[in-house]
Parts: C-alpha cells; sequence; structure tokens
C-alpha cells in the first residue's frame, strides 16, 4: 500500500465515526459498487497488461 492509499484510509477512518447512519450506509454502497466495477473490469481483460491495476 502507498502513501496516497495509507492518507486515505486515514481520512475514512476519522470520518466514519462522525456520519450518520444514512451517510455510512451511502458510502458503503459506493464502495461496494466501486469494488465490483474493478472486478468485472479484470474479469473482462485477465491478460491485458495495459488493464488498469485494482
Amino acid at each position: 500500500m502507498n502513501e496516497k492509499e495509507k492518507k486515505i484510509l486515514e481520512t475514512i477512518a476519522e470520518a466514519l465515526p462522525k456520519m450518520t447512519e444514512f451517510d455510512k450506509g451511502y458510502f458503503l454502497g459506493k464502495a461496494e459498487s466501486k469494488a465490483e466495477e474493478r472486478k468485472c473490469e479484470n474479469k473482462l481483460t485477465p491478460d491485458r497488461p495495459e488493464r488498469r491495476a485494482g
């Protein structure tokens, strides 16, 4: 994990306790959606070196 990713996780960890339950659910939904999108992206191009690293 690089420094940028660590900073993002630290920011999220700091913000989550301050969020309402609705906001936490919204955030979780967005994160799951993005993870699924990346998963499908990688499945469509498993042997292409130019695919995005996820």
